[in-house]
């Protein structure tokens, strides 16, 4: 076992113990295929495995994943927060793992929200991507995402939001 999966097994192990200890859901640090491909019981992994839980809201996430998606941002003053989906990552990997599933792009993707202080987004522009139907696609996600607006010096403040994938065709 490489450190790396050793590295991701405490995060995970860590994450669920406080989760449970707090009563909040499950952390998921992946997401996996709805059906198995044919001939097979096993469920491909479409998303992951990361680091920071996909499933949990920016106040759900321990202090440590907190600062792992902060280090996103250039700086990240503390008592700052940026902007993050009300539903968590997942509500944005999901639908983005499964158009992958059916356009089948390999590469990066990177593309960049600009979010309001009301939590909306209302532009995303792309440094770089695999194709133009998966940046078309990925944009409409994130422009129909519901944010937590970021918080500059305790007050709601329009921010950037980043998004990098890699894609690979299995």
């Amino acid at each position: 076992m490489s450190i790396r999966s050793v590295l991701f097994v405490v995060a995970a192990a860590s994450c669920l113990a406080e989760a449970i200890a707090q009563d909040q859901p499950r952390p998921e640090f992946g997401l996996r295929e709805q059906q198995p491909g044919a001939g097979s019981l096993v469920r491909r992994q479409v998303v992951g495995p990361t680091v920071i839980p996909l499933n949990l809201s920016y106040e759900q996430l321990s202090p440590q994943d907190r600062a792992r998606f902060n280090g996103n941002y250039e700086a990240v003053p503390p008592g700052d927060e940026p902007p993050f989906p009300v539903g968590g990552l997942k509500v944005i990997l999901d639908p983005i793992g499964k158009a992958q599933a059916k356009l089948s792009v390999t590469g990066n993707l990177f593309v960049i929200a600009k979010v309001d202080s009301s939590g909306v987004a209302h532009e995303v522009t792309a440094v770089g991507s695999p194709s133009p139907e998966m940046t078309q696609f990925a944009s409409q996600v994130l422009l129909l995402t519901r944010f937590k607006p970021a918080r500059c010096s305790g007050q709601p403040c329009a921010m950037e939001f980043p998004l990098r994938m890699q894609f690979q065709v299995n």
